[in-house]
């Protein structure tokens, strides 16, 4: 009796596993589908000092910074598809967590990318104003729609939208390094400007002998730079045989560039796209997204405007009670203009 029941248990056993077995490979290929949800297509490309590539899905366009890719490479990141350099024309699949997105690649693995812009295809009317809506009655409030979200490093002036055709091609410049055009948050290292480098550095030993190529322990400055060979070895002094490029460090604490990540980099800061009646306003969240009485300010969400200065009082009108936020206003310009300019 004992014997049939240990029988009927292993033969269950194992059926239990053939069936497991067999609804695996469904399972693995509906997960890996549902784990990149987003599809786009590549509008445009840049390798400007760091590689930003333009991506279109059926309702918006997002303009998107290659940060994080798989394995050793010799100079800024550069992301795939298809185990190949990601190109004009290509469809990509995509996953959005937070200020990220993150695109599959061999063997399993993710390419990271950090989201500069996320804007709106369509925008749609919006109806005028109630009177008093926001609660106060403030003269100058205006019916506001988010058609535009984002990220720059805290202290620069120019945005690049992704609507703008030319924002991926035009140059962003950086202190200490005027006339190079890199990419959105790139800069050269000059002695009033260190940067932490993006890369490996090609540079001559003090103590004489050939270039090597070695991984900076610490800012550089546009001097002689330690760093570590990349084939393994003692830190070597060295002089770069040409421009060291990376991120500005800008007095950022340590750690605040990315969470999770290392110290030394740029402090980024969320951004705003607004337009109300006749002007488009650029505007300056914090390092948090943007937020009214502790609600998130979302793409496409509706808001209420007056602007005074160099700062804007933003709130949600009847439904948040009229509650404001004050916001740095980077940029005004009227409608027609910032048509004229896409």
């Amino acid at each position: 009796m004992l014997r049939a029941l240990r029988s009927s248990f292993f033969i269950s056993v194992v059926l239990m596993s053939v069936l497991a077995y067999c609804a695996l490979p469904s399972w693995a290929k509906d997960k890996q589908a549902n784990d990149y949800p987003l599809s786009g297509k590549v509008l445009s490309s840049s390798s400007k000092g760091a590689h930003s590539y333009q991506v279109e899905t059926d309702s918006k366009i997002y303009l998107m910074l290659c940060e994080r890719v798989k394995g050793f490479h010799m100079g800024l990141p550069e992301c795939k598809v298809d185990d190949r350099p990601i190109a004009n024309g290509d469809k990509v699949q995509f996953r959005v967590d937070g200020d990220f997105a993150y695109m599959p690649v061999v063997n399993g693995a993710e390419d990271e990318l950090r989201i500069l812009t996320t804007e709106l295809k369509v925008i749609p009317p919006l109806p005028p104003i109630a009177a008093g809506e926001n609660g106060k009655g403030s003269k100058g409030d205006e019916r506001g729609m988010v058609i535009g979200s984002g990220m720059h490093i805290a202290g620069q002036k120019h945005v690049a939208w992704s609507t703008d055709p030319s924002s991926v091609q035009r140059p962003f410049f950086s202190a200490g390094a005027p006339g190079l055009a890199p990419a959105p948050g790139i800069a050269m290292a000059t002695p009033s400007a260190p940067v932490m480098a993006a890369g490996p550095v090609m540079a001559i030993p003090v103590t004489g002998g050939a270039p090597v190529m070695m991984m900076p322990t610490g800012p550089v400055g546009g001097g002689p730079v330690m760093g570590v060979p990349v084939t393994g070895g003692a830190p070597v002094m060295g002089m770069p045989t040409g421009p060291v490029m990376g991120m500005p460090m800008g007095g950022a604490p340590m750690g605040a560039a990315h969470a999770g990540g290392g110290g030394g980099g740029p402090v980024w800061v969320h951004l705003l796209r607004v337009r109300a009646g006749e002007k488009i306003y650029q505007l300056e969240c914090s390092a948090k997204p943007c937020e009214v009485d502790k609600k998130e300010i979302g793409l496409g969400d509706t808001l209420v405007i007056r602007a005074e200065k160099k700062w804007a009082y933003v709130s949600l009108g009847a439904n948040g009670g009229g509650k404001e936020q004050k916001l740095r206003i980077l940029s005004e310009t009227e409608e027609d203009d910032a048509s004229d300019g896409k």
